[in-house]
């Protein structure tokens, strides 16, 4: 660990890496070394490494559970923050429960059951945290988390921490205004007993049956395109290309909007997987799809 490295873990409680391979730390099992990885134990470690970002000009990345994601083979020469279990506290409110962002949402699910609700059973299956599904207002076609949401916490990169209304955050289709601004999400509070009961059995079933669960992927690769009347997944699909492999990287079988890992994928791999679906795409029905995985390189992020 370097001098500057050092430093960091001296005022943080909770752990700083470096070198960390970001492969270990996404569900699509790619990505080369950041050159700081914390891991915060409190909200404290979170303002004290985004000051220590500050000092030294580094660019950072708030992380959940690594879904929907794809860093580059070269890495991150900056800091990756780390949002796990120790920052997953979970309450019952009187009408709402809160979550803190490390939380996943397979944890929040189940403490909502063991009150007797199934207000969130929507989100069954899908393996993300609670602050990643904020982000990307994770759902299915026929509910999304911002359905359910009342207001979110969040930290600005001067470490003011903020509340924000739903209707304050801008949320559409797999998008949210924490795309687009500074902001690490810490906590979302959720309403009880208002909306849809769900069947979380049937619809986990659903899940199994369709897509390719038991392999290393980001989950949806681009957004279902609006007033097409076909979803991404059936126009990959009927462009002919659900099996189409670049190197290790592979489009699923089981569903065309999934690209898995076969092994020994790198992201070279994936980005030109990408890059061949949409232009078949494009030609064969004219549609221009767009990423819902975030590609995550030390210049920023790109959906």
């Amino acid at each position: 660990m370097g001098k500057l490295a050092r430093a960091l873990q001296s005022r943080l409680r909770g752990v700083v890496k470096t070198q960390e391979p970001l492969a270990r730390h996404t569900s699509l099992r790619i990505g080369g070394p950041a050159d700081y990885f914390v891991i915060p134990a409190c909200i404290e470690d979170i303002l004290e490494t985004l000051e220590f970002t500050r000092e030294h000009g580094l660019p950072w990345i708030a992380l959940g559970n690594g879904t929907n994601v794809l860093f580059l083979d070269e890495g991150y020469r900056g800091v990756i923050i780390k949002l796990g279990p120790r920052l997953g506290h979970i309450e019952t409110l009187q009408n709402t429960v809160r979550a803190q962002a490390g939380a996943s949402l397979a944890a929040l699910i189940s403490h909502v059951r063991s009150l007797g609700l199934r207000d969130l059973d929507f989100l069954v299956g899908i393996p993300g945290s609670v602050g990643g599904a904020l982000v990307m207002n994770a759902g299915i076609p026929e509910g999304t988390i911002s359905d359910v949401v009342t207001q979110v916490g969040a930290l600005t990169f001067a470490g003011k921490f903020i509340t924000l209304k739903s209707d304050e955050c801008r949320f559409g289709y797999r998008s949210s205004r924490f795309q687009q601004e500074r902001l690490i999400v810490i906590e979302g509070e959720f309403a009880l007993g208002r909306g849809k009961s769900w069947d979380g059995e049937e619809l986990l079933r659903r899940r199994k049956e369709r897509q390719p669960l038991g392999m290393p992927s980001p989950g949806c690769v681009f957004r279902n395109p609006v007033g097409v009347g076909a979803t991404a997944g059936q126009l990959i699909d009927q462009a002919g290309l659900k099996g189409y492999r670049v190197g290790g990287a592979r489009i699923s079988p089981k569903h065309a909007n999934f690209i898995v890992n076969e092994g020994g994928a790198t992201s070279r791999d994936v980005l030109q997987l990408i890059d061949i679906t949409r232009s078949v795409v494009l030609k064969y029905w004219g549609v221009e799809l767009k990423l819902e995985l975030a590609v995550v390189g030390t210049c920023g992020v790109q959906y």
